[in-house]
């Protein structure tokens, strides 16, 4: 039996990377899938992803700094599946760029998606969440939040927030049967990745990369699937005695030495 079966998931930035990823663990776990994300045509591509391998999703197009885009998000989880189960609150950007010369639209930019936004989704979800006896709310968080480096002081910023509000709102909502979790993976195979190495010269991104690999106890960057199957985990029956945390899905980024 499938261990998500009859549930129904949202899952955010899931128009590639991690979003898309989860999305189609959640559908293979058996849940219903509500996926959102600003770029349509990725968005297009992951409910079709969904749907060739049999499982259901619904498109949500919207932008997680705005409450309407949100509230629609949420009802059309209600409206087209049923009701909400999983609040995969996974949409994030980020810029490398040391904090002194940051612009105030950098820093609003990356605030507003990767700490507001995830925080509106889990306020928005919590009524539908109430309305099905509980239900699972998961941050993607970062090892940033625990150990970082030049340039990422901003986005260190949000995604430590966010374990923190995990933290907290698991308190708040405990009594209704909603989990509050999140997840912080390390260095993962994906389009952000791809974007960051893109600013780098040949010698520079591969220079990097190796840094990353001697830098964790697996030497190797991890793969969408290995993050949507902590998800997985925190949305099912398995974790029902688990809110309030994070857990670290880094290839032991965090138990090497410091990157350098």
């Amino acid at each position: 039996m499938s261990v998500l079966s009859g549930k129904v998931a949202v899952v955010t930035g899931a128009g590639s990377g991690i979003g898309r990823g989860a999305a189609l663990a959640l559908a293979a776990a058996g849940a219903q899938v509500v996926v959102n994300d600003v770029a349509l045509d990725g968005l297009e591509e992951t409910v079709a992803a969904v749907r060739s391998v049999g499982g259901e999703a619904a498109p949500s197009a919207g932008d997680v700094r705005v409450r309407a885009d949100v509230e629609r998000l949420v009802d059309t989880a209600v409206s087209t599946f049923g009701g909400l189960d999983v609040m995969f609150a996974n949409a994030a950007v980020g810029r490398y760029v040391e904090f002194e010369s940051m612009s105030e639209d950098d820093i609003d930019w990356i605030l507003d998606i990767d700490l507001k936004g995830a925080l509106l989704c889990a306020q928005l979800a919590l009524p539908a969440l109430r309305a099905r006896g509980g239900g699972s709310i998961v941050f993607t968080s970062s090892v940033q939040a625990y150990t970082t480096m030049p340039g990422c002081v901003v986005y260190g910023a949000a995604k430590a927030g966010l374990v923190a509000a995990a933290r907290a709102l698991a308190v708040e909502v405990g009594r209704h049967g909603i989990r509050v979790n999140a997840i912080a993976p390390g260095t993962i195979d994906t389009p952000m990745l791809e974007r960051d190495l893109s600013g780098m010269n040949v010698e520079e991104a591969g220079s990097f990369l190796d840094k990353v690999r001697r830098a964790n106890a697996l030497g190797r960057i991890g793969d969408v699937s290995e993050i949507a199957s902590v998800l997985v985990f925190l949305a099912s029956d398995a974790a029902s005695y688990v809110t309030g945390t994070t857990i670290v899905a880094d290839g032991g980024f965090l138990a090497v030495k410091a990157f350098a």
